[in-house]
C-alpha cells in the first residue's frame, strides 16, 4: 500500500461547496495511484476549526455510574467442591491451589449469555407466504441483468411495490432497540446514501440539506459515472452499454456539502474502466476525495482522532472484466460462511497503522426491502467483531432502521433488542450499524425512494461511537428543478404537505425516533 503522492490536506472549500463541519478533515487517500497525472492535484479540504474536546464518555450502554452490579457469578459449577471447604487446612498446597482456581474461574461475567446460534438475528421464523416479486433478490456478484426475463419482470415489480415486511423476531428487536442519540461535543461524521443520476436538478440542488450534514467528515456514495466524454443521454447509452448504464452531467457534483464520494458500487463499470477513469478525474478535480477506485481506504484526522474509511461493493453490474481492483465482497450469497477474510484483515491493517476509530462504507443488502435481512445482520456483527466501529450500508435505495452494538459489556445479554458482540482484547467499546441510508438524489418516483436520510455518529475519543443520530430528506421538483429538502419542511406543503407528513410518520415507525435529530 502506497500513500498518492501529495496527501490531502486541509485548506480552504473549493468553491462552490457549502456546508458547515465540526472536525478538521485531513484527508489522504491510501493505494496505487489509477491515473498518474491527475495524482500531482493538490486536494483541497475544508477546514472548520478543531471539534471540541469533551472529558464525557458514552463508551458502554450502561452510563457510568448507573450501571446495575455485575451478574452473580455462575456458582453452580462450584458445589460440588463446597463440601471441601472444611478440610482445606490440611490439604496440599497444591490442592488448595486447584480448588481457587475453580472458584475464581466460575465467577464467569458472561455465564447468562446464550449460545449466538440460538438467538436473533441467527435463530429466526422466516417469512411465508411471500409474492413472487417479494423473492427476487439480484444482489449478487453473479447477476447478469435482463437475462431471465420473468425474474426481471418481477424485480420491476418490486422495484414498484417493495419488500415492506420482515421476520417477527426482527421487527421486535428494532421495536426493543433503543440507539443513544448523538453526543455534543463529540467528533461527528455525517453520512449520505445513494446520489444516482437525476433529470433537471437545479444548480445547487443540495443547498438546502447542507446544514443537516455538521459532521467534521462527509461522506456519500456516487452511484453513477460521471465521464464528460461520454453521452448522458440514456437513449444514446443503451446502444453501446445496455439499459441499466448510467451517466451524469459534471454539474451533478455542483456544492455538494461532501468531502467524500465513494466509487466502487454496482454501478462503477457502467462505462467500463475509461468510464471510472474519467468518473475518478471528475470527483478528484472538483475537490472531492474518492474511495473505492485507486485503493479502497482513506485516512482523515478529525480532531485528535485517526478514522480510517474502508469501502466494499457487493458486485458489478454484469460483472464485466476490469483491470482494477474494485474491492468486491459478494454480500449477498445468502449461504453461512461467506469469506470476509479481506475485510478482517484490512480493519487490523488500518488498526496497526494507528487508526483510532475504522468505519466500513459498504454497498451491499437487497433493494426495495424495508428492513435488512437477518443476513446482513448476522455479516454486520462479524466485522464489529473484527474491529469496526461503524458500518455504514447503501444500496437498497430505501432507508432501513440502525442499531448500536455493545462490544464486550456482559450486561448486554445478545438476543431480541440487544446487538452484542465480544471480542479477543476484551475492550469495552459501542459499534454503530446504519443498514441503510436510502438515496440522495434519485430519478426513482414514490416517497419511500424519494426520501433518505443524513445519518450521523458521534465518535467516543477513547474508542466506538458514543451515539447515532438521522434526519430525513427528500427529493422535491420545483421551478428551478429537482432540489433536496429536510422532510420536515415539506409536512407544510400546501400540496403534498400531508403526504410527506405521513411518509415521516412511516420512518419514524420503521427507524424509532430515540435517534431522530430534531432542531
Amino acid at each position: 500500500m502506497m500513500h498518492l503522492t501529495g496527501s490531502w490536506t486541509a485548506a480552504g472549500p473549493p468553491e462552490p461547496r457549502i456546508g458547515s463541519g465540526l472536525g478538521y478533515p485531513a484527508l489522504r487517500a491510501l493505494g496505487e495511484c489509477p491515473i498518474e497525472q491527475t495524482c500531482s492535484l493538490r486536494q483541497e479540504q475544508w477546514i472548520m476549526g478543531r471539534s471540541p474536546s469533551s472529558s464525557s464518555s458514552s463508551r458502554e450502554l450502561f452510563p457510568r455510574g448507573t450501571r446495575p452490579p455485575l451478574p452473580l457469578c455462575r456458582w453452580s459449577g462450584v458445589l460440588p467442591v463446597l463440601p471441601v471447604l472444611p478440610v482445606l487446612p490440611v490439604l496440599p498446597v497444591l490442592s488448595v491451589l486447584s480448588v481457587l482456581s475453580v472458584l475464581l474461574g466460575a465467577c464467569d461475567p458472561y455465564a447468562r449469555w446464550p449460545d449466538p446460534a440460538e438467538v436473533f438475528p441467527w435463530s429466526y421464523e422466516p417469512l411465508a407466504g411471500l409474492e413472487p416479486y417479494e423473492e427476487v433478490r439480484f444482489e449478487t456478484d453473479t447477476w447478469e441483468p435482463l437475462v431471465d426475463a420473468y425474474e426481471t419482470a418481477q424485480y420491476v415489480i418490486k422495484s414498484l411495490e417493495h419488500r415492506k415486511d420482515a421476520p417477527i423476531e426482527e421487527l421486535q428487536h428494532f421495536g426493543l432497540s433503543r440507539p443513544p442519540p448523538i453526543v455534543a461535543g463529540h467528533p461527528l461524521l455525517s453520512f449520505v446514501g445513494d446520489l444516482m443520476v437525476m433529470d433537471d436538478f437545479a444548480p445547487s440542488y443540495a443547498a438546502g440539506v447542507a446544514p443537516l450534514l455538521d459532521g467534521g467528515l462527509r461522506i456519500g456514495n456516487l452511484e453513477t459515472p460521471v465521464s464528460p466524454i461520454h453521452p448522458t443521454d440514456p437513449s444514446e447509452l443503451v446502444v453501446e452499454y445496455g439499459l441499466y448504464a448510467f451517466n451524469a452531467p459534471l454539474s451533478i457534483l455542483d456544492a455538494l456539502p461532501l468531502d467524500v464520494l465513494q466509487l466502487n458500487n454496482n454501478h462503477a463499470l457502467d462505462l467500463g474502466d475509461e468510464g471510472l477513469e474519467q468518473t475518478y478525474k471528475s470527483v478528484s478535480g472538483r475537490g472531492y476525495v474518492p474511495i473505492g477506485f485507486g485503493g479502497n481506504r482513506v485516512q482523515a484526522a478529525l480532531g485528535e482522532l485517526e478514522v480510517a474509511l474502508l469501502s466494499y461493493t457487493w458486485g458489478i453490474n454484469g460483472a464485466p472484466e476490469s483491470r482494477y481492483d474494485l474491492a468486491v465482497v459478494p454480500f449477498g450469497h445468502l449461504e453461512a460462511g461467506l469469506d470476509l477474510d479481506r475485510i478482517r484483515d484490512e480493519i487490523a491493517e488500518a488498526r496497526a497503522d494507528g487508526s483510532s476509530h475504522v468505519v466500513l462504507l459498504l454497498h451491499w443488502g437487497f433493494e426495495y426491502e424495508y428492513w435488512p435481512d437477518p443476513h446482513f445482520m448476522r455479516l454486520a456483527r462479524r466485522m464489529v467483531r473484527y474491529g469496526a466501529d461503524v458500518v455504514v450500508g447503501q444500496g437498497p435505495h430505501v432507508a432501513q432502521p440502525a442499531e448500536v452494538c455493545a462490544v464486550n459489556q456482559p450486561l448486554a445479554i445478545p438476543g431480541i433488542g440487544q446487538c452484542s458482540v465480544r471480542t479477543d482484547d476484551g475492550e469495552q467499546r459501542n459499534a454503530a450499524v446504519l443498514y441503510s441510508l436510502g438515496n440522495f438524489g434519485t430519478d426513482l418516483d414514490g416517497l419511500p425512494l424519494e426520501v433518505g436520510i443524513v445519518g450521523s455518529v458521534s465518535l467516543d475519543p477513547e474508542g466506538g461511537v458514543s451515539g447515532v443520530g438521522f434526519e430525513p430528506i427528500a427529493r422535491v421538483a420545483t421551478d428551478e428543478g429537482v432540489v433536496l429538502a429536510p422532510l420536515v419542511d415539506l409536512a407544510t406543503d400546501p400540496v403534498d404537505g400531508e403526504a410527506y407528513a405521513e411518509e415521516a410518520l412511516r420512518l419514524d415507525r420503521l427507524l424509532g425516533t430515540s435517534w431522530r435529530r430534531t432542531r
